[in-house]
C-alpha cells in the first residue's frame, strides 16, 4: 500500500523515491509560477458540439486502477455530462504542468512534494465544498500543517489514511503471557521475556533503510516529540526558523537504542522481504511495519494471528499516539477549464460510502467525522487512537529530500552513533535552509 522508496515503503505518501522527489522539487521550482502565470490551458476539454465535458484524473495508486475505474462507470452513469479519463502516472504531472495540459483531479499522497505543489498554488481551494465539512479536523489538519496557500486555503481533502505500528504475533504473547504493551516499561519488560525465552522481541530489517526511517525513527519521535509543530512552516512573510535535532530528538534516540538492542542477529542484512517471511514464520513476537505488510505476511501464512498496536513511548498511555501517512487526498488543479464538474467528482469521491468502501478493501483507515469502527482486526488495535485523533505523521517525511535522513538512520543503527545522527541531520538542515534565505533562530 504506501511507498515512499528508495525502496520504500510500499504505501506511504513518503512512498515517492527520494532521488525523483528530488528531482520533481528542482524542475517544479522552475516552472510552475510561469504555469499558473500564463495561464495555459488543461487537458479537460469538451467535444466540438457536444455537451459532455471530459476530465483527466490521476490517481496514486496502481493497485487500484480497477477499484476507480468502477467508480469513475458509476459516476458517469450519474453525471452522462462528464466523461472522466483516468490515468494512475504521478510522474505524468510536472510534464503536464510544463505543457499546460495537467490533469483536473488528482489523488497524491500527502508529504513534503505535494505541499510544495500546494505552496506554490497550484490546487484549488476546497475549503467550501460539501465533502470538506465531514473530514475529521484531525485528519485535515495532516494536510494543513505543511502550510496552506495564503494561510487559509485547503490544497486537498485526506481520502485515505494509512495507519503503522508494531505489528505482533497474538500466539507468540499468549504462549508467554505477555499483554500488549500500553507504557515504555511494559513494552520493555515484554522484550525482556521474549528474549529469555529465545524469541527475538523485534524483527530487524537494517539493509532497507526507509523500514528504520519510517519504523523505529518514526514511531520513537513520533512518541515523544510534537511531529507537526517541530516542522510547522514560518509565519507568512516571517524567516525560517531553526530547528535543532539534538535538542529535540535525543530522548528519542535514547530509546531507539534500546530497541535496536533487541533486535535478531544479522538484522543489517535483512531486508523488507525477509522480515515479512521470518515474521510470518513466527521467528519474532514484533515487527515495525504498516499495512502495506501484511498482505505479503497473509500470503505466506493465511492461519496467523496478528494484530497491531501503536508503540507507547512513555509511561502515560494518554500519551501514545499512532504513525499515520496520507496516503490519498484529493485535490484540484487551480487552472482547470472545468472546476464545476471537477467539484462534482470530488465530491462523488468523497461520498462516506465511497471512501469508507476503499479504505476497508486497502487495510486503510477513513478520515471522515463518525467514521464506522476499523472492521480488520490485524489493525483494529490503532482504531481507538484514530477515533480520538491521537496520530502522526513521521518525521522523516517532513524532511527535505536534500537530506538523505534514511542514510543517516540506517547508519546510526549499525554503529549505535546517536549523536553522529542528530548532527547530520542538524547540519543538512541547516545547509538546505541556508540554501533559501538566512534564517534566524528562537
Amino acid at each position: 500500500m504506501l511507498p515512499d522508496p528508495s525502496p520504500t515503503a510500499p504505501h506511504s505518501r513518503a512512498a515517492t523515491p527520494r532521488r525523483r522527489r528530488t528531482a520533481l522539487r528542482r524542475r517544479t521550482a522552475a516552472v510552475l509560477a510561469v504555469t499558473l502565470a500564463s495561464g495555459l490551458a488543461l487537458s479537460g476539454c469538451a467535444t466540438a458540439g457536444s455537451d459532455v465535458v471530459t476530465i483527466q484524473f490521476m490517481q496514486n495508486k496502481p493497485e487500484a486502477v480497477e477499484y476507480f475505474a468502477d467508480l469513475v462507470q458509476r459516476f458517469e452513469e450519474e453525471n452522462p455530462d462528464i466523461r472522466v479519463v483516468q490515468g494512475n502516472s504521478e510522474a505524468a504531472l510536472v510534464p503536464g504542468l510544463i505543457r499546460g495540459t495537467p490533469p483536473d483531479v488528482t489523488t497524491r499522497g500527502w508529504a513534503y512534494a505535494s505541499a510544495d505543489f500546494a505552496a506554490k498554488g497550484i490546487y484549488a481551494d476546497l475549503s467550501d465544498l460539501e465533502a470538506a465539512d465531514r473530514v475529521d479536523p484531525s485528519a485535515q489538519e495532516l494536510v494543513n500543517s505543511w502550510g496552506q496557500y495564503n494561510g487559509t486555503e485547503v490544497s486537498a481533502l485526506p481520502f485515505s489514511l494509512a495507519g503503522a505500528g508494531v505489528i505482533y504475533n497474538e500466539a507468540i504473547f499468549a504462549q508467554f503471557g505477555v499483554e500488549v504493551p500500553t507504557t515504555w516499561d511494559e513494552f520493555v519488560a515484554a522484550c525482556e521475556v521474549f528474549a529469555a525465552n529465545g524469541v527475538t522481541p523485534v524483527y530487524g530489517t537494517y539493509k532497507d533503510s526507509w523500514t528504520l526511517a519510517q519504523g523505529l525513527f518514526d514511531y520513537t519521535t513520533g512518541g515523544l516529540v510534537d511531529v507537526a509543530a517541530f516542522y510547522a512552516p514560518p509565519e507568512d512573510g516571517a524567516a525560517p526558523v531553526t530547528r535543532s535535532y539534538t535538542k529535540t530528538f535525543a530522548p528519542a534516540v535514547e530509546k531507539m537504542k534500546t530497541i535496536l538492542s533487541y533486535t535478531q542477529k544479522g538484522a543489517a542484512t535483512r531486508s523488507y522481504p525477509d522480515g515479512n517471511a521470518a515474521f510470518a514464520k513466527g521467528e519474532a513476537a514484533m515487527y515495525f511495519q504498516g499495512p502495506w505488510a501484511l498482505s505479503e505476511i497473509n500470503g505466506i501464512n493465511p492461519d496467523m494471528q496478528i494484530g497491531t498496536f501503536a508503540l507507547p513511548m512513555t509511561n502515560d498511555p494518554a500519551d501514545t499516539k499512532a504513525r499515520v501517512n496520507v496516503d490519498s487526498a484529493l485535490s484540484i488543479l487551480r487552472t482547470t477549464e472545468h472546476p464545476a464538474e471537477a467539484r462534482r467528482f470530488v465530491e462523488f469521491l468523497m461520498q462516506p460510502e465511497v471512501v469508507e468502501a476503499f479504505n476497508t478493501d486497502h487495510a486503510a483507515f477513513s478520515p471522515l467525522t463518525d467514521a464506522p469502527a476499523q472492521a480488520n482486526p490485524q489493525i483494529a488495535g490503532l482504531d481507538p487512537l484514530f477515533k480520538a485523533g491521537r496520530y502522526y505523521q513521521g518525521a522523516v517525511t517532513y524532511m527535505p529530500p536534500a537530506v538523505p535522513a534514511q542514510n543517516y538512520i540506517q547508519y546510526f543503527a549499525g554503529t549505535g552513533n546517536g549523536e553522529g545522527l542528530l548532527r547530520n541531520l542538524d547540519e543538512d538542515t541547516q545547509r538546505v535552509a541556508d540554501r533559501l534565505v538566512p534564517t534566524t533562530t528562537n
